[in-house]
């Protein structure tokens, strides 16, 4: 990777302006702070920026709503994906405050101008096909979405009769993305907005993509390598390294899903968890986030199922009654899978959010929720040899599950939270019973 910064936090403004129905004014010399948000958990990019006023913008613009705001940063010349040219709607402004007589403070809120738009119109509308197909149609149709603007955008398993009951683009783009299922028969997918435009994914997916690069934890300001010191991380805060507490309550080891039907008078019960939601697809390192222990019945966590119980109602069955199919009305027969999804997708996100991280490395616009990083951490320890070797407790490939872009005047930084659904630490077998016997009995 060639880089032309000098310093690792450098960069140039191209263009910081505020569209208005007074005209277009250049805000760059009066910002004091601009902060940029994506997650694959959001809809929609956002921000804020941080304006100190001394010449009565406020009062020219009279804002209410209807500004825009145009951002253009170069970050790197040499190197294609690492500049931000995005064009955001002002929806909010807050903490008005004057500093003296002649300046104020405030704060402008912006999205992406699709939130907006979302906010406005309400669907109801029937649709047969994968809901791959209608996530399609709500972004294209309702949305009004460029296809330039579409990142991925995979395929659903199954086709469907649904109706989607009165409500906005955004929300029936989330109401789909719970009832999705994936080739594998994974309720792992996620709708988003990061730089390359609106995703519609599942996280097994996200997980086969090759990582964005390797970011590395070495110490700064000892090497003239700006390559190293561009990806070096400068803070770092492990929030969590594991919950077998929440994952046990999740239904991620073990769980089971009771389906009733009320026009077959149909009853189903299935046991489900790591055998089914973790081997059968790809993960981001070696084990999951698991331990191998028995309790005091001898058993491992997978062989628990009433360790969470879904009792929902479901439809299974009614392709196969010759009564229902030449009976029942057409609302009767429609088919809403509520035994593949139900039962995994807290599971699977609560196991994949339990290992996560914060990290803060020099501004980087390549950074961007839904890709992959590579972590090499080396052991924090007094070692006897000088080689350093790897703490494989935290190092290994993470999703950047969200990502806040912090531009000053003088400092451009990137914040990542960043989580793991496995781990490159090896798994070894306890007796936690014959342990729990012998130290407290």
């Amino acid at each position: 990777m060639a880089f032309s910064l000098k310093q690792t936090t450098q960069f140039k403004i191209n263009k910081l302006a505020i569209n208005s129905k007074f005209g277009t004014f250049d805000v760059s010399a009066i910002f004091e702070e601009l902060n940029i948000f994506d997650s694959i958990l959001v809809p929609c990019m956002s921000g804020n920026i941080l304006l100190k006023d001394s010449i009565g913008l406020t009062k020219k613009l009279l804002f209410d709503g209807s500004e825009f705001i145009d951002i253009n940063i170069s970050k790197d010349t040499e190197k294609e994906g690492t500049n931000l040219t995005k064009t955001f709607r002002i929806f909010k402004q807050t903490n008005r405050t004057n500093l003296n007589q002649t300046s104020e403070m405030y704060i402008l809120h912006f999205v992406s101008e699709e939130m907006i738009y979302s906010a406005q119109q309400k669907i109801s509308q029937g649709y047969t096909g994968e809901y791959s197909k209608v996530a399609e149609s709500v972004l294209l149709d309702y949305l009004k979405v460029p296809r330039s603007k579409v990142g991925l955008f995979e395929k659903t398993k199954g086709i469907q009769n649904v109706i989607v009951p009165l409500l906005s683009p955004i929300d029936t783009m989330n109401w789909l993305i719970k009832r999705s299922v994936s080739e594998n028969n994974l309720a792992d997918y996620v709708f988003y907005e990061n730089k390359i435009g609106f995703n519609f994914v599942s996280l097994t997916k996200l997980f086969s993509v090759k990582e964005l690069f390797t970011i590395n934890f070495q110490p700064k300001n000892i090497s003239d390598a700006i390559n190293e010191e561009f990806l070096g991380v400068t803070n770092y805060n492990f929030n969590t390294a594991f919950d077998i507490l929440e994952n046990t309550r999740s239904g991620f080891y073990s769980n089971r899903f009771i389906g009733f039907d009320v026009v077959t008078r149909t009853l189903s019960e299935v046991d489900l968890g790591l055998k089914n939601h973790y081997k059968s697809t790809n993960h981001l390192n070696k084990n999951p986030n698991a331990f191998i222990s028995v309790n005091r019945e001898g058993k491992d966590a997978g062989l628990m199922p009433f360790s969470k119980v879904s009792l929902y109602p479901f439809q299974l069955y009614r392709n196969y009654q010759e009564y229902v199919k030449s009976n029942s009305d057409n609302n009767t027969k429609l088919i809403d899978e509520t035994h593949t999804y139900i039962p995994q997708r807290k599971a699977i996100f609560h196991n994949l959010l339990q290992r996560k991280m914060n990290i803060a490395l020099p501004g980087n616009f390549m950074l961007s929720s839904g890709f992959i990083l590579d972590v090499a951490v080396n052991s924090i320890s007094v070692a006897e040899n000088k080689k350093a070797e790897k703490d494989m407790s935290i190092s290994g490939k993470y999703l950047i599950v969200a990502t806040r872009h912090l531009i000053k005047p003088d400092k451009h930084e990137t914040f990542c939270e960043i989580a793991s659904d496995s781990t490159n630490n090896g798994l070894a077998p306890a007796n936690s019973a014959s342990l729990f016997q012998s130290k407290y009995r």
